[in-house]
C-alpha cells in the first residue's frame, strides 16, 4: 500500500505540466506539428526504504554525453540525444522521412528526502540510466518499540 502525499501529487502536477509545455513548445520550435521532439526523457523516482532510485529513458545516449549532479535537494539531468548529421555528408541525400530529432535535453527533480549525494552511483545500460541515492540517516524509517504500560512504569522506578 502506498501512502498518499498531497506534496507528492503536487510535484508529479508540476512535473507533468512541464512536459506538456516542453512538449508544445518544442512542436513550434521545431516547426513539425506531427512529431512535437521531447526535450525531456521519461523518469521514474521511487524509495526502497534505504535509498531513492531514477530511471531516466535516454535511448541512443552516449554515456559521456550525461551530466548527473545533485545540488542540495535537486537532481539535474542533462545530456544530447539523437545522430548528427553534418550538411557535407548529407549534400547529395534525398530525404523521405526525417523523424529522429537531435539536440540537448534537461530535467530537473526536487527529491522528496534528502540523500548522500557523495555515495550516489549512476549506472546506463540499455537506453535507462539508473541513479541509486543512498537516504541521508534522517530520512531513513525507524521501527519503534512499543512497550505496555507495566514495563515503562518499571523502568521509572
Amino acid at each position: 500500500m502506498t501512502r498518499w502525499s498531497p506534496t507528492m501529487e503536487f510535484a508529479r502536477l508540476f512535473n507533468e505540466m512541464d512536459r506538456l509545455l516542453a512538449d508544445v513548445t518544442s512542436t513550434f520550435l521545431t516547426g513539425n506539428g506531427s512529431a512535437p521532439t521531447t526535450l525531456r526523457p521519461a523518469v521514474d523516482l521511487y524509495d526502497t526504504g534505504d535509498e531513492l532510485v531514477m530511471k531516466a529513458v535516454v535511448p541512443g545516449v552516449k554515456p559521456g554525453t550525461l551530466d548527473v549532479q545533485i545540488e542540495q535537494n535537486t537532481l539535474h539531468l542533462s545530456g544530447e540525444f539523437g545522430h548528427d548529421v553534418t550538411s557535407d555528408g548529407s549534400k547529395n541525400w534525398t530525404w523521405y522521412r526525417r523523424e529522429i530529432g537531435s539536440g540537448r535535453f534537461a530535467h530537473s527533480i526536487v527529491l522528496p528526502v534528502p540523500i548522500e549525494a557523495d555515495r550516489a552511483e549512476a549506472t546506463y545500460e540499455d537506453g535507462i540510466l539508473t541513479l541509486r541515492m543512498p537516504k541521508a540517516e534522517q530520512a531513513r524509517s525507524r521501527k519503534i518499540e512499543v512497550r505496555g504500560a507495566k514495563a515503562l512504569a518499571s523502568s521509572l522506578n
